[in-house]
């Protein structure tokens, strides 16, 4: 084959490269050449000669290239115009036309400069491929070759389908399912030798993109996204850079839901090294508009990722609320943390080394996070928290400027906290304060939060706060007097809060004693709380000053037994207040307070006004109290003895002149009208009557 060519070769630049004797036509029909890994059949070159320019017309009936190309049919070469010299053809214009089962030539202008000792260059413009155009530009020169290749509104699709016919199925790189679609400008550049590629530089930009994966886990939409990289190989290493811009679009990656726009676009930048199976990244950065930024290094080895990563990356800044709103709630569903209004600004620097996490250290800047269903506010919270995965982590603080729970204010705080390997603990008593007094927490522990069962304990006191200041905070009727106490260990895991022991209150100059506590998911939608509650000797006088009931003055002892809450709305309880007859203490009540009980216990109210009981202000008692048994809707009523004609029970026993007593007959009182008619009394001073029950 070779000793064919070379001759045919020789004789048309004999031929052709003598002064013309007038325009002449050549042709030349080859036949079939073949060589290592390709073949033409039917090959006839045609060369029309001329003194200003010469014409080439090549034609081969079936061209046989090494996978992927295949064979192109009825190619035709028209060099108009060319020039052809003893060592080299020109053709300034040139037209390729051809048949191939993926690529339709007609036509395809171009340039070619070809030199018979190995130099190649050759530009071809508008190849209609994957229903949009490329052009393409390939130098060969002594071994040395560069290739170039510009692509515009290729459908990604049709890429799919293109990949899939020449034996590169891109569905083998993508999971079962996904689906991927939009427009792909591109623009690549190559450079090489016979040992293969030295450097790579190119941009590609995705337009109207959207995928999505077969279970809707990961999805996109309008995205408008461009790669650009440029990689250098070095002896057996590639080095280069990677930018990807993203300017449009959402992506959702369960569950976190993104978007970009033009005001605030995402970028993701690197410097990449590949060496002996090891990559590395450097001057790696992620920024998101102006809400974040992120920078780092990392470096793994391919063969074994997880336990080979080594990497520090450090948060410069993340803003609040964006941040909270897109990255931190849709993992905070259901928890303490999944409705926040949030503000402020938090920086970390992270240390993996060998796949696990040794190091963070966490900066907080006047960081706000309210509760919008008003359970928890913090305000103007700053810190800095370190913690090691060696136990060695020095001393974190907080503080905060202000906030509330449930309402309750609390005042500027600092805490000084030791973070464990696996767990936070405070090491120096907190004050915090609350209204004008405050609470001394003593203890606060968090064990195993890396598990799936974190324990979490408390201990503290609470120092006189005034009665007054936190049911005008609560909006609640303005008791007097104080409230202060201790809270024994507390205990949270597994979404339940218990007490240690008893929970002491000390309020109206009297103790309420609260044990057994149990809170189930306190703060999730419908918490669940059991206790038992015991009071000793309050004082009436300061409970019914505050309320428009009537004046009762005495001691008041109770009980309110096996309670049960859900979203803090009683279920059941066994409760009974009574004043006990063992004490020595005045026992007065208004005539107004007497009125009122009268309906509590089913009668009706005002009758004391009629007589000449109206002549008098108050009244002794002996002994007065109510119990009720709540069960579900229905409360089952008692007093504190039984009344002699044996259906009844006194609520009131009378003592002195006049003596009055207080009867109750009604036994079952629907629980929703007995808060209805309590609530009437202590606003209005009336009870207000409604169904008296089952």
């Amino acid at each position: 084959m070779h000793r064919f060519i070379l001759p045919a070769l020789l004789l048309m630049t004999l031929l052709l490269g003598t002064p013309a004797w007038g325009q002449t036509d050549w042709q030349l029909d080859i036949g079939d050449l073949r060589g290592e890994g390709w073949s033409m059949t039917g090959v006839t070159l045609r060369l029309g000669l001329a003194e200003e320019a010469d014409t080439l017309h090549l034609q081969v009936a079936r061209l046989r290239l090494p996978h992927p190309v295949g064979v192109i049919q009825d190619l035709e070469v028209a060099c108009p115009g060319g020039h052809l010299q003893n060592t080299r053809l020109r053709c300034p214009s040139l037209r390729v036309s051809g048949r191939h089962p993926w690529l339709e030539l007609r036509q395809v202008p171009g340039r070619l400069d070809l030199g018979f000792e190995g130099r190649l260059d050759l530009e071809l413009e508008g190849l209609p491929l994957a229903d949009g155009q490329v052009g393409l530009s390939i130098n060969h020169d002594a071994g040395a070759w560069a290739l170039k290749a510009r692509g515009r509104a290729l459908d990604w699709r049709e890429i799919q389908g293109l990949a899939e016919r020449i034996g590169q199925p891109l569905e083998d790189r993508l999971p079962d399912g996904f689906q991927m679609a939009g427009q792909l400008d591109l623009d690549f550049r190559a450079r090489g030798g016979m040992d293969g590629i030295h450097f790579t530089q190119g941009r590609a930009v995705w337009d109207e993109g959207t995928f999505a994966s077969a279970v809707g886990t990961l999805a996109g939409e309008g995205l408008g996204m461009a790669l650009q990289w440029d990689a250098q190989r070095t002896g057996a290493a590639w080095q280069g850079d990677l930018v990807l811009d993203w300017e449009t679009g959402a992506v959702y990656v369960d569950p976190v839901f993104v978007e970009a726009d033009a005001a605030w676009p995402m970028q993701f930048s690197t410097r990449l090294n590949w060496r002996e199976g090891r990559l590395s990244a450097k001057d790696l950065t992620l920024s998101w508009g102006d809400d974040l930024r992120l920078a780092g290094e990392a470096g793994l080895d391919v063969a074994d990722p997880s336990h080979s990563l080594q990497a520090t990356l450090n948060v410069d800044w993340a803003r609040l609320p964006a941040v909270y709103e897109t990255f931190v709630k849709p993992f905070a569903y259901g928890t303490a943390l999944d409705d926040l209004d949030t503000g402020g600004l938090i920086s970390a620097r992270l240390k993996i080394r060998e796949g696990t996490l040794r190091q963070v250290a966490l900066t907080l800047a006047q960081v706000d996070a309210d509760d919008r269903k008003g359970r928890l506010g913090l305000y103007g919270l700053d810190g800095r928290l370190i913690w090691k995965s060696d136990g060695t982590a020095p001393v974190s603080h907080v503080s905060l400027e202000g906030g509330h729970l449930y309402r309750i204010p609390v005042g500027m705080t600092r805490m000084p906290l030791q973070l464990e390997r696996d767990g936070i603990r405070l090491i120096q008593e907190a004050r915090i304060p609350i209204l004008d007094g405050e609470l001394r927490v003593h203890g606060l522990e968090a064990r195993g939060l890396r598990s799936e069962d974190p324990l979490m304990t408390f201990e503290a006191s609470v120092m006189p706060i005034s009665m007054e200041r936190l049911a005008a905070t609560l909006g609640r009727p303005l008791f007097t007097g104080t409230l202060a106490g201790s809270i024994p260990r507390v205990r949270y895991q597994d979404g339940e809060l218990t007490l240690g022991g008893r929970l002491v209150i000390q309020a109206f100059d009297g103790m309420i004693r609260v044990g057994n506590l149990r809170l189930r998911d306190p703060f999730g939608v419908a918490p669940v709380l059991w206790a038992n509650i015991e009071m000793d000797t309050l004082d009436l006088a300061s409970i019914t000053n505050t309320f428009e009931f009537g004046l009762i003055e005495g001691r008041l002892k109770g009980h309110v037994r096996d309670m049960i809450l859900v979203n803090w709305e009683p279920v059941r309880f066994d409760a009974a207040l009574y004043t006990p007859l063992d004490q020595r203490f005045r026992r007065r009540i208004s005539q107004r307070a007497l009125d009122n009980l009268v309906s509590l216990g089913g009668g009706v109210g005002g009758m004391l006004g009629t007589g000449f009981l109206r002549f008098f202000d108050s009244f002794g008692y002996r002994q007065l109290g109510l119990s009720c048994q709540l069960r579900g809707e229905v409360c089952l009523m008692d007093g504190v003895a039984p009344a002699p004609d044996g259906d009844g029970y006194y609520i009131i026993q009378g003592a002195g002149l006049p003596r009055v007593e207080v009867i109750g007959h009604t036994r079952q009182v629907a629980w929703r009208d007995l808060i209805l008619r309590l609530q009437a009394a202590v606003t209005s001073g009336e009870v207000s009557m409604g169904d008296e029950g089952p």
